[in-house]
């Protein structure tokens, strides 16, 4: 059911109607310009709209298809919408009630797919799309391509693809729409060149809002929202770099953990005070309560809890984390490296794999040769216990970059099992494209800073379509 009045609603109904307001039939390119943190918002915008409730004069597809590289993208789509085809039972349903009684004439598209004629699918996307409106009774309707690649190896390789798009004959009212970074504007170079054809739509979606919107609702009488209230208005003391205030919040945090019973909420109370407060240095109040936050875990990892064992992690990056902030740092390094062996203990080894990037990227920083070569090998000896998504997503790649650049020369049979990673996982050149991503990987992202004096802070946490993942 949709709710118009629910906050996140309403952002998309501002954006359906900005939509309306902006993008003309004209445009070939069109795209959402928004902060990395609202691409959910994007995506919420595509469903919608590929959904029988969506409000805008247009047929959407919306994939998911990820982009590995400009030669085989056009293919890679095309598969996934046949895939979608073939096996979307709900969506075949949608469409027959829609009294689209006969079948879809792909034959030539799939051969294409089938025998990976890559260059030939360049040529057959369009014809594919013109096709699919015909069969649909819909041959001059609107129509938007809307992509969300699950996985980006190359956004200069992207663009290359958006060329090879924007060079043949787009039928009318034909559309491509994505998603670019505000800070990162990854497609700018393609739009510029295009701008005739193109549009790009900003808007202020205002998500803290809306997200303190859901989570308080109810918080007179459910502890849970009254907890999240709390969280809400330390965050807001911290920014304002308002003490006091932020106390009084966070003391009303830790006597709703304690009154509830509910050592998660508790243990979370713990940490998220203590966090907030290191924008003021207050390390006594910081310690008691990391070291009150940390017994209370313990006791539900002992418990077996299992939601204590991630809490439990995010305590030792915490401590490394407020080690950094007082210019301790080889405890600093101690509290990740021990992060990363005790997530190895629970079998997280995505979690491990980050922790040790925190002592990696830290140490390289420092010049802590040693230590910067033990973060490395322990990353390293998680090879085969990472997914292929893992490998891809995570930070393994710039650390195998390191580590076959750096690495002990002695450790040949698991250099060359990280390299036969990553040729699976980029292809044969997987360097270029690992420093490429790396430029754009920030510190924040793995919660270390250059600078001890400015430490990591931690938070507390309308019509018939595709909808391919």
């Amino acid at each position: 059911m949709i709710h118009p009045h629910n906050p996140v609603m309403q952002r998309l109904g501002e954006m359906a109607r900005l939509w309306q307001q902006k993008v003309q039939p004209e445009y070939r390119l069109v795209r959402w310009m928004l902060k990395p943190e609202e691409s959910r918002m994007y995506e919420g915008f595509c469903r919608l709209e590929a959904s029988p409730h969506g409000t805008l004069d247009n047929l959407f597809v919306f994939f998911y298809t990820p982009f590995v590289s400009a030669g085989e993208y056009s293919h890679a789509l095309m598969r996934n919408w046949l895939q979608e085809y073939d096996e979307n039972a709900e969506q075949r349903r949608l469409i027959t009630e829609a009294g689209i009684k006969g079948e879809w004439n792909v034959a030539t598209f799939r051969n294409a797919v089938a025998a990976n004629r890559y260059e030939q699918c360049d040529a057959l996307l369009l014809p594919m799309i013109r096709s699919y409106r015909e069969w649909l009774g819909m041959p001059s309707s609107g129509f938007v391509l809307a992509l969300l690649p699950k996985e980006m190896h190359s956004p200069a390789g992207f663009n290359m693809w958006l060329q090879t798009w924007m060079k043949q004959d787009i039928p009318d009212r034909v559309q491509l729409l994505l998603f670019d970074h505000v800070q990162g504007n990854f497609l700018g170079e393609t739009f510029e060149e295009y701008k005739q054809y193109s549009c790009t739509l900003l808007h202020d979606l205002r998500m803290e809002q809306a997200v303190r919107e859901i989570a308080t609702a109810g918080a007179a009488t459910d502890p849970q929202a009254a907890f999240r209230e709390c969280l809400f208005e330390m965050g807001a003391a911290a920014a304002a770099k308002d003490r006091p205030r932020l106390e009084d919040w966070g003391e009303k945090a830790l006597a709703l953990g304690k009154k509830s019973g509910d050592d998660l909420l508790l243990a979370t109370a713990f940490l998220s005070y203590a966090g907030m407060l290191f924008s003021f240095k207050a390390h006594e109040k910081i310690e008691s309560l990391l070291d009150g936050g940390f017994r209370v875990c313990r006791r539900g990892v002992d418990q077996q809890v299992e939601a204590m064992r991630s809490l439990l992690l995010q305590y030792y990056a915490y401590r490394g984390s407020h080690c950094q902030l007082r210019r301790q740092r080889k405890e600093a390094l101690d509290w990740f490296m021990r992060m990363g062996r005790l997530a190895e203990d629970f079998g997280y080894w995505s979690q491990a794999l980050s922790a040790y990037y925190k002592a990696f990227v830290f140490a390289r920083y420092k010049h802590f040769d040693e230590e910067k070569a033990a973060a490395m090998s322990r990353a390293m000896g998680l090879t085969d216990r990472l997914s292929a998504e893992e490998i891809v997503a995570g930070e393994y790649p710039f650390m195998a970059l390191a580590f076959v650049q750096e690495g002990n020369p002695e450790d040949g049979a698991l250099r060359l099992m990280v390299e036969e990673k990553m040729l699976a996982a980029f292809g044969v050149e997987w360097r270029e494209t690992v420093e490429a991503l790396e430029k754009n990987y920030t510190r924040q992202k793995a919660n270390v800073c250059p600078s001890d004096q400015d430490a990591p802070r931690p938070v507390a946490a309308s019509g018939s379509a595709v909808d391919g993942r």
